[in-house]
């Protein structure tokens, strides 16, 4: 099948579609292609019932007003006999006199034009004619975010084209009356829209959500009359969803500075028991909702005994911890609510003076970001330490006698590099020096090991020549460590040996001594009214022989 049309004087071609080969002879003026049949596939071979749509578009001069136009056309085709047959017919189309110009104006609204997230908004389509001229059919193209759910049906004379790479696409077509449609208000449609689910998490600013509305490139004058003004057939609207409420959590950790008395400054001590605590909050401005998982983080030197934690939220069930994980587990907070947790433990005797202790914790719940905080103390150390320095109270002149050295530490915390200092009076010689002290001069430094823990003792030997003369010989011990010592230590300790001429009947006399040496009471070591127990109790008594 061929089909061709005849344009006649005063039409303009301007493009034809829809045919096979389709060509325009400006000498003969005529159109000519072959017809597609899709149903057989897209041939020009018709079968029974098919149908071929051929469009050619044309420009009318004005001269032609008022006149009416024949447009000759012709089909010709071989039959199923193989003979040629021809059909020929003719249009008539009367041409009218242009009307005057017309101005369409697209108004596109959300209402409410603000809703929480899930919440609802009608989003209302319209179309006005601002004259003075009629318009034609009426193309719309409607257009709005992806994340926007259309919860209403689609007006009947629109088509629902889905997502596309501009957003959710909805054509709609108002056709006029016949002339043309007045001025005013042409076409209405409307949507109901309902706005996404919250975002997972707090401090999301004001989300907004564009919908818009453009006329089609279809539209056009109802009599050949033309637009006044495109500019105004694209509008847009904004849908505003501002923050829900949300929860938020923080925590602090909080170590122990400032004990005893408010303003002085007292750090923790090696040795000894500390209790810290962590607030955990709800800062922000609707529930946080559990289970809330606060972890403290564990931290070398430090033994926890015991964890437990309260709830300003009366929620079931009450807040639970675990103290082998150092975990604290809260139903919920409700906004502007609080917790806390309680932690006891013993630090590590062990531990240097002056360490800097650190310790986190890391409060979280699904759906809400977690906060993490950390704090810092210094570890103090302090030992109580005793010294003394025994031997016989008389001695003849010249004689060798052994002193015994006695160091204690009754804690809390380990005394680091311990030293006793033995200061001999002159005349005095060493005959016996310890693998423990060197000497120099008339002083013996001695080493007590590197360290000496709580409630232990060390102990040592060393034998003297006395002065082959008569008089009190005093010898003082001290002891000093790198570890602070308590004001109730006793550092110093002296030791008094007389020498006598021999009696007749060769027994010297006693003259007795100052010595505040240490005396064994009950298998204990004591000392203004301390007992360091030796090693038949808990102290470990270390003796260099």
């Amino acid at each position: 099948i061929r089909t061709s049309v005849t344009l006649p004087a005063g039409f303009t071609f301007n493009y034809s579609w829809g045919a096979n080969n389709d060509s325009y002879d400006p000498d003969t003026r005529t159109v000519t292609g072959d017809p597609r049949f899709w149903s057989n596939g897209g041939s020009n071979t018709a079968g029974p019932a098919a149908q071929s749509d051929w469009v050619i578009s044309v420009m009318i001069d004005e001269s032609l007003a008022d006149t009416t136009a024949s447009f000759p056309y012709r089909a010709t085709y071989v039959d199923s006999t193989g003979l040629e047959r021809t059909f020929q017919n003719e249009l008539s189309v009367d041409v009218l006199e242009p009307g005057e110009d017309f101005d369409y104006r697209t108004d596109l609204t959300f209402s409410p034009s603000s809703t929480d997230y899930e919440g609802t908004s009608t989003l209302t389509a319209k179309v006005y004619n601002d004259g003075p001229g009629k318009g034609g059919t009426v193309y719309a193209e409607i257009y709005f975010n992806e994340d926007l759910t259309l919860t209403s049906a689609v007006p009947d004379e629109c088509t629902d084209y889905g997502v596309g790479s501009n957003g959710r696409n909805i054509d709609c077509t108002q056709e006029v009356p016949e002339g043309g449609s007045d001025v005013g208000l042409i076409a209405t449609w409307t949507f109901t829209l309902k706005a996404p689910a919250a975002p997972v998490a707090a401090g999301v600013d004001t989300e907004t959500f564009e919908a818009t509305l453009e006329l089609g490139c279809s539209t056009s004058g109802s009599i050949g009359n033309d637009e006044i003004n495109e500019d105004n057939n694209l509008d847009s609207a904004l849908l505003a969803v501002p923050p829900s409420p949300v929860g938020e959590l923080a925590v602090v950790r909080n170590l122990p500075a400032f004990v005893d008395e408010p303003g002085v400054i007292t750090n923790p001590t090696a040795g000894r028991s500390m209790t810290s605590t962590v607030d955990v909050f709800n800062v922000g401005s609707a529930a946080v909702t559990g289970p809330i998982t606060v972890v403290i983080a564990p931290t070398s030197g430090f033994t926890p005994s015991s964890i437990s934690a309260t709830s300003e939220d009366s929620t079931t069930p009450a807040p639970s911890c675990v103290l082998a994980t150092l975990t604290c587990t809260f139903s919920q907070f409700g906004p502007g609510l609080t917790g806390r947790i309680v932690l006891t433990g013993d630090l590590a005797a062990t531990i240097p003076d002056g360490t800097e202790f650190s310790s986190s914790v890391t409060a979280s719940a699904d759906g809400f970001d977690p906060d993490t905080d950390t704090d810092t103390t210094t570890i103090s150390a302090l030992a109580e330490g005793f010294i003394s320095i025994s031997s016989v109270t008389n001695a003849e002149p010249g004689a060798e006698v052994t002193f015994g050295v006695i160091t204690a530490n009754a804690g809390p915390s380990t005394m680091a590099d311990p030293v006793a200092t033995i200061t001999l009076p002159e005349g005095v010689t060493i005959v016996d020096l310890p693998e423990n002290c060197t000497q120099s001069g008339n002083t013996l430094t001695c080493t007590l090991g590197d360290s000496l823990d709580p409630e232990a003792e060390y102990s040592f030997d060393f034998a003297a020549g006395l002065p082959d003369a008569v008089g009190d010989f005093t010898i003082e011990a001290v002891l000093s460590s790198s570890t602070p010592l308590a004001e109730t230590s006793s550092l110093s300790n002296d030791h008094v040996v007389v020498t006598d001429l021999v009696a007749e009947d060769g027994a010297l006399p006693y003259t007795g001594s100052n010595s505040t040496m240490l005396a064994l009471v009950g298998g204990g070591l004591a000392l203004g009214g301390l007992i360091l127990v030796r090693a038949t109790g808990p102290v470990a008594r270390r003796r260099n022989d």
